[in-house]
């Protein structure tokens, strides 16, 4: 029988027969942690870590795999930039060269062929710079898939982690709740700030914790709208209305998303879902009345508008949408009445003075046409 024996805090069941227990210890010279048998290793019982700890190392290496994967990314991203920089200018030449060929006089065609001769060693230069690379880079990510699948030490931790009977899972869970909810609360200051790349990074980290906290989801969607990444903000959406599919916030963004990315029918749809939940819903109303006025349906457009101001009067946005719809619809004195009550509360705003100075100049044309 395997024997359950406690040392240091740590009571661990030896998967081999006849050994029956084995002793997590840390040398902190190497900087390396393996799990060994005591009686190799009794010199050092200030180095033991208890589960706990273990845990807490594995999440450390969970958010530096993170990392890695975000640079790995990057990486990749700006390859892929040079290489269609590299492309742009090399048909930059070649059509250049083309161009000009017939005419060029015989001085300016041998510079030219001068410069062929010197393409095509830079050609070569790039192939075998591509090849060496390419085929390095291939190699090396083989080897390391390779070695991550003969890696079965995982196993063998989970085991330990499975049956450590002192490891208090209910009170480290709270732990963790506590610690994602704290952070949700950083991040939607920072949200509130307008800092949506910093607010992005710590729920990223909430999602480490707890990868279906519903509220970091939502609200990294909507930075991520905020930041005009829509497909991007469009998955997160998505992950967040797996969790809660009747997530009004979550419609409205992927609604939104949609629309921008001028895919108006199914930004339609979403926000026609939104509104089957909330009928009412000043948001939701205003953006099916831009919806339809990209798809330049003005008079239903003018109609939701209408409804979103009577549950938001004071919205100088949604002011300007109403009297840029009556624009659109050739009722340029109903417009300027709309625009002027959208510059009392933002003066400031330039598509309104806009629309208002055009609107003015349509009915000076109309008069002086009388």
């Amino acid at each position: 029988m395997n024997q359950i024996r406690c040392l240091g805090g740590l009571r661990v069941k030896c998967q081999i027969e006849q050994d029956g227990l084995v002793e997590l210890a840390s040398y902190k010279v190497s900087k390396v942690r393996r799990i060994y048998y005591p009686q190799n290793h009794l010199a050092h019982p200030n180095d033991e870590k208890n589960l706990i700890q273990l845990n807490e190392l594995f999440r450390n290496i969970e958010l530096e795999n993170e990392n890695l994967i975000s640079q790995l990314c990057l990486m990749i991203k700006e390859i892929k930039e040079l290489i269609i920089e590299l492309n742009q200018e090399l048909r930059k030449k070649q059509q250049l060269f083309i161009e000009r060929l017939q005419q060029l006089n015989t001085k300016q065609l041998n510079q030219n062929l001068d410069q062929l001769i010197k393409y095509d060693e830079i050609k070569i230069c790039l192939q075998n710079v591509q090849e060496a690379c390419q085929n390095n880079i291939i190699i090396q990510i083989k080897k390391q898939i390779q070695e991550l699948k003969l890696n079965q030490n995982l196993n063998i931790i989970t085991s330990i982690l499975q049956t450590g009977e002192q490891f208090n899972i209910s009170s480290k869970s709270q732990e963790e709740q506590e610690k994602a909810e704290e952070l949700y609360q950083k991040a939607n200051k920072l949200q509130q700030d307008k800092k949506y790349e910093e607010a992005i990074k710590i729920l990223d980290a909430v999602l480490l914790i707890n990868q279906n906290h519903l509220q970091s989801l939502k609200e990294k969607a909507w930075c991520l709208y905020m930041l005009s990444k829509y497909q991007d903000a469009i998955i997160w959406a998505d992950k967040a209305l797996s969790i809660d599919s009747k997530s009004l916030n979550s419609m409205y963004i992927k609604a939104e998303c949609l629309y921008y990315l001028h895919n108006f029918n199914d930004s339609i749809q979403w926000i026609d879902q939104a509104l089957s939940i909330d009928s009412k819903n000043s948001n939701s109303l205003n953006a099916k009345g831009d919806i339809l006025s990209a798809m330049g349906k003005y008079e239903e457009a003018l109609k939701f508008f209408d409804q979103s101001l009577n549950c938001d009067p004071n919205s100088s946005y949604k002011i300007y949408q109403k009297g840029n719809c009556l624009q659109q619809l050739l009722r340029y004195k109903e417009a300027i009445v709309y625009f002027d009550k959208s510059l009392q509360i933002k003066p400031n705003y330039l598509p309104t003075k806009l629309g208002k100075a055009h609107c003015e100049k349509q009915l000076n044309q109309q008069e002086g046409i009388k």
